[in-house]
């Protein structure tokens, strides 16, 4: 969808005290950065939001945490007993984001200035502890 060149593997961390402060998938340190998401959910449509994110600027994966996306769509006027169905569709350029709030921002220009994402990845993850072998089958 958009115009720019991909630019992150994406995973949304359905688990609200996992935190990754180290990254799943080659072990080097996380950092904070806040970048703008474009989301589609379905009574508004497309939402440009501002969201501090984990990134492992090794292998560019970006993580976001599905509690915190939750509370901010929430917080736009939703209430909690309406499903939630949204998609983050990629990234925006900042300066893009930042029109948005003076002049507004065109689907065009939307499209123009957002770059999808390379892939979305899934986290399954297991407690630790003692668990019986697999049987076979």
């Amino acid at each position: 969808m958009g115009a720019l060149q991909p630019r992150y593997s994406f995973v949304l961390n359905p688990y609200p005290r996992e935190r990754f402060t180290r990254c799943p998938r080659c072990e080097a340190k996380t950092r904070l950065r806040k970048i703008p998401l474009v989301i589609h959910f379905e009574p508004v449509g497309l939402v440009m939001l501002r969201k501090t994110c984990r990134l492992c600027v090794v292998c560019e994966m970006l993580i976001a945490h599905q509690a915190e996306v939750d509370g901010l769509i929430d917080a736009m006027g939703r209430t909690q007993a309406e499903k939630r169905e949204y998609l983050i569709l990629g990234t925006l350029d900042v300066k893009t984001w930042r029109r948005g709030f003076s002049d507004g921002v065109t689907i065009e220009e939307l499209t123009e200035h957002m770059a999808d994402f390379k892939q979305y990845m899934r986290i399954d993850y297991t407690p630790g502890g003692w668990y019986r072998p697999e049987q076979p089958t």
